[in-house]
């Protein structure tokens, strides 16, 4: 099963905010101290029974009356075991909803409890909360639930129920629901059992490798060592002999044993306790326990890493060590795998298969080619069955605009208002008539890898191509208002403007577009084809198109009647070594062309001078 939705209250920097529609690899971008860690922390809290929040966890600015901290996550894809597991709170699409809350009490102190959301019936006789009311044969003998249960006999809660289910499964449709969080404890236990939600595992920006290599059953190391010895343990029969030697020579060791193999020195070692224990009237044994055969093949284990000299893993360098950590979450994943395990009845098996991995800056210690490579495993990663990837990046490298449905900007304009998720909520490519704008914007792709910058400025300027983007940082030095916070990308053409706008609208984003006015001439040229006139006329009709997407977040400069005419840049000596070139070479020559009006206001409208 997979997270599709996450709804945070009260946790940390949070007050109330929701993710919605989560992809299998969802990445968190924002500045520092905005709330990302909070996100991830606020998932581990409701997946983890060891995540235990105090009072300091609680959102600052939160009412003296609401004094919990709560995160609701809802799951889709479950598996056949799971939807066992889950049976009670599945919905009639399969998915199911469940909520962790934290209370804190006046004196300090803190209670927990796991919570989950029913499908109940208006009905009354099919509500779960009245099953002990029908649980009488004259109460129940005016309901459809009559033929459902035994004739005879005494009728339990246990048969109401049952009589419930198979009702609402066989007369679903003509039912109508109403979804309500329970009052009793999820599963009806106070406490979640252990790998019943899907295995969390974080990897904090700041990691010892130390701590995921060490051998306990919280690491990713132990908990992959451990399944290794399980499975080896299950397969060699040699294991088996010398479990029954050292059963067998742990029986002499101790005084039940019928054997007269007994060490003396144990004899002795407990008449000389005995001995300083008279006075109380008591009799010594020193008993000796057999281990667990897998716990002694676990001792002094460590990973070594040979890249020329053979060290502990923790001794390498810090890229190798996060590498290391990649590497256990990967086989991890591997191996929880559904087929990786014994087979057999669903309901038997009560630990999810799913699997959760939270990363905070992946990018850490990582060169750039590394950090895309990582970028592609993560994706593969998430894309496995039952796993899921949540991470936050400070890094273009870790922001795939075609997977723009698995980005969400965390923000928090006001610390009263708390951390807020914004997502792109529409379909950017609704339907098949959309295919050419969909391949453009892959394209883009390949033009600019660099396009995913636009989601960490905070203000980004939309232009038609490669002279803009080049020039206009430069004439922003010139002029003194040049800005690193300011991201100027490269759409490919005029094409592929509003497809850009669009994506920056959905993403509240702050930006500038910039493009030609590109008029027909009047009267047309007797040379222009009809094909040239027709194109000519789509690119001229833009204009409009842009003017009516751009919302109030945006800007709009427009070049009269294109860039190079309207700023005095040579068309010849663009086409001999390139627009870009040529309008540098313009600007910059010993006897610099002048920056006219028009292009400075648009250069400081860009840059948050205008």
């Amino acid at each position: 099963m997979k997270i599709t939705d996450i709804r945070i209250h009260n946790f940390r920097s949070i007050g109330d905010c929701s993710l919605q529609e989560c992809s299998d690899m969802m990445v968190l971008l924002g500045q520092n101290n905005h709330g990302k860690s909070n996100a991830i922390s606020a998932i581990e809290f409701a997946l983890t029974s060891a995540a235990k929040p105090d009072a300091e966890d609680l959102f600052a600015f939160a009412g003296d009356e609401d004094r919990q901290i709560w995160v609701e996550l809802e799951f889709a894809g479950l598996t056949e075991q799971e939807r066992t597991t889950w049976r009670k709170y599945v919905r009639a699409d399969g998915s199911f909803r469940f909520r962790k809350t934290a209370t804190f009490g006046n004196d300090g102190g803190v209670s927990i409890s796991y919570n989950g959301y029913c499908e109940e019936a208006e009905e009354e006789w099919l509500r779960t909360a009245n099953v002990g009311e029908y649980a009488k044969r004259d109460a129940i003998a005016g309901t459809p639930l009559s033929g459902l249960v035994p004739e005879s006999g005494r009728l339990t809660k246990a048969h109401v129920e049952e009589a419930q289910r198979r009702y609402i499964e066989e007369n679903r449709s003509a039912i109508t629901f109403r979804e309500e969080l329970e009052t009793g404890p999820l599963l009806g236990q106070k406490t979640v059992a252990a790998g019943v939600l899907p295995n969390f595992f974080v990897v904090p920006a700041i990691r010892d490798l130390s701590e995921e290599a060490k051998v306990k059953s919280t690491a990713l190391f132990g908990k992959l060592l451990a399944y290794a010895i399980e499975k080896m343990t299950l397969a060699d029969p040699r294991f088996g002999v010398i479990e029954q030697q050292l059963s067998d020579l742990i029986g002499t060791l101790n005084a039940s044993s019928d054997t007269d193999e007994r060490p003396q020195q144990l004899v002795d070692l407990e008449q000389s306790i005995q001995q300083e224990l008279a006075g109380w009237g008591v009799q010594v044994s020193v008993e000796v326990a057999a281990p667990d055969i897998s716990k002694v093949f676990e001792l002094g284990t460590d990973i070594h890493l040979d890249d020329g000299l053979k060290t502990l893993a923790s001794r390498k360098g810090h890229g190798l060590q996060r590498a290391v950590i990649f590497g256990l979450m990967k086989a991890w994943a591997r191996l929880i795998q559904p087929g990786t395990g014994e087979a057999g009845d669903p309901s038997a098996r009560k630990a999810s298969e799913s699997v959760v991995f939270a990363i905070e800056e992946p990018e850490l210690f990582l060169h750039p080619h590394a950090q895309r490579a990582l970028a592609a495993t993560l994706r593969v990663l998430a894309g496995t069955e039952n796993t899921q990837v949540f991470i936050c990046s400070h890094s273009t490298h870790f922001v795939d605009l075609d997977e723009y449905r698995g980005i969400a900007l965390v923000r928090k304009p006001t610390a009263a208002g708390g951390t807020q998720f914004v997502q792109c909520g529409e379909d950017l490519f609704p339907g098949e008539a959309d295919g050419d704008r969909k391949h453009r914007f892959h394209m883009a792709s390949w033009v600019n890898p660099d396009r995913g910058e636009m989601l960490f400025a905070q203000r980004v300027a939309f232009v038609e191509g490669e002279t803009e983007k080049v020039l206009f940082p430069f004439l922003a030095r010139k002029l003194g208002c040049h800005s690193d916070d300011v991201s100027v990308i490269d759409c490919g053409s005029k094409n592929n403007l509003p497809l850009y706008i669009q994506i920056a609208e959905a993403f509240e984003l702050d930006f500038v577009v910039v493009h030609d006015e590109d008029p027909i001439p009047d009267p047309v040229p007797e040379n222009w084809s009809v094909d040239k006139v027709c194109g000519k006329r789509r690119t001229f009709a833009l204009n409009q198109g842009i003017r009516d997407l751009v919302g109030s977040a945006g800007r709009i400069a427009v070049m009269c009647p294109d860039f190079e005419r309207a700023n005095g840049v040579s068309r010849s000596r663009g086409t001999k070594v390139g627009k870009a070139l040529a309008a540098l070479d313009h600007f910059s020559d010993p006897d610099p062309g002048e920056i006219r009006e028009g292009l400075e206001a648009a250069v400081r409208l860009i840059y948050r001078q205008a």
